[in-house]
């Protein structure tokens, strides 16, 4: 490839053998030529590797890298390092895009003159693919940091068109060893950069719900508990880091002893309130286990906008073996 691409679409490539094709062939389809792929081969074990290799030498405006095994978070890294797109993209490899993505994302970003192009995707299943929206009331930075944390933005990078020199002029980087949600936090940290973000309506990315049985998303176990975990302290310091790009609370006592405004205090609840009921849902703690795990967390689910009773329940969920611990040991 002669000329610098337009946009990057990085490719993080883990054992996929089975359905990478279908993903690349999708990206070389694209109503918009003006780009490169940068598939990065993260020790994959079958012959993923091979198949970046042949369509590399097919078409040049693909690179790719092999490396050791690193992970999910390491790999998209290394996507973003070699990105040399003015905007860049991720697209999973057991995923697919429709042909004008690219187009239609990129015609958005320069009609607004913005940092960041979000839209709508489908999720695919064995008998249907659903239309999924994204709640954006509207694009301030803030109020989509705000909406990330509430579920009504995806925390997916597959759904964004970002400019790349966000990253670099922000020193932001996916979190070492974070390998599930890793790219909600790269969303956290570009919206409290206050950057420029745009909607689009549409959806173009097919996020496949089938092909790939051993994908982390798809299992819920107490590592998946513990990295949501970590996700959730991770964001609380990142806010606490960028408090002074957060809207000034209206209270004096809130501002006095340097509370977040109200709303990003319930979204942030929303966030830990999240993880208890996943939790709960998939049954994988006992009642003593989940109190020791989320006793710390009752301010959090306090500070929420959900009903008092809710709120109570899960206190008194997260109290009772707490204190049992505290008696027993």
């Amino acid at each position: 490839m002669n000329s610098t691409p337009t946009i990057s679409i990085i490719v993080p490539v883990f054992n996929a053998e089975s359905y990478l094709s279908r993903c690349i062939d999708s990206l070389l389809a694209q109503t918009f030529k003006e780009f490169e792929i940068v598939m990065v081969n993260d020790g994959s074990t079958d012959s993923s590797g091979d198949i970046c290799d042949n369509y590399a030498q097919q078409d040049d405006r693909i690179r790719v890298v092999h490396q050791p095994n690193q992970g999910v978070a390491a790999a998209r890294q290394r996507g973003v390092d070699m990105a040399q797109g003015v905007f860049s993209i991720h697209v999973d490899p057991d995923d697919w895009v429709e042909p004008t993505m690219l187009e239609e994302l990129y015609g958005k970003a320069i009609e607004q003159n913005a940092d960041m192009t979000i839209c709508d995707f489908m999720v695919d299943t064995s008998d249907k693919s659903s239309y999924l929206s994204q709640d954006i009331n509207n694009c301030d930075a803030i109020n989509c940091l705000n909406r990330l944390m509430y579920g009504k933005i995806h925390g997916s990078l597959c759904n964004k068109l970002i400019r790349t020199e966000l990253y670099r002029e922000f020193n932001i980087r996916f979190f070492e060893g974070i390998n599930y949600c890793e790219d909600f936090l790269i969303c956290a940290q570009l919206f409290l950069c206050g950057i420029d973000v745009a909607y689009l309506p549409k959806a173009f990315y097919h996020y496949d719900q089938v092909c790939n049985e051993n994908s982390i998303t798809r299992k819920y176990t107490k590592q998946t508990l513990n990295m949501r975990l970590q996700i959730f302290e991770i964001l609380k310091g990142l806010l606490k880091e960028r408090r002074c790009m957060l809207p000034q609370p209206k209270s004096l006592l809130s501002r006095l002893f340097r509370l977040y405004p109200k709303e990003t205090r319930a979204s942030l609840s929303q966030v830990v309130i999240g993880i208890a009921v996943e939790c709960q849902y998939h049954r994988i703690l006992t009642p003593r286990e989940f109190a020791k795990t989320f006793g710390r967390y009752r301010k959090d689910f306090m500070q929420s906008d959900h009903a008092l009773k809710f709120r109570m329940s899960l206190i008194k969920m997260a109290s009772f073996g707490c204190f049992r611990s505290n008696k027993v040991e």
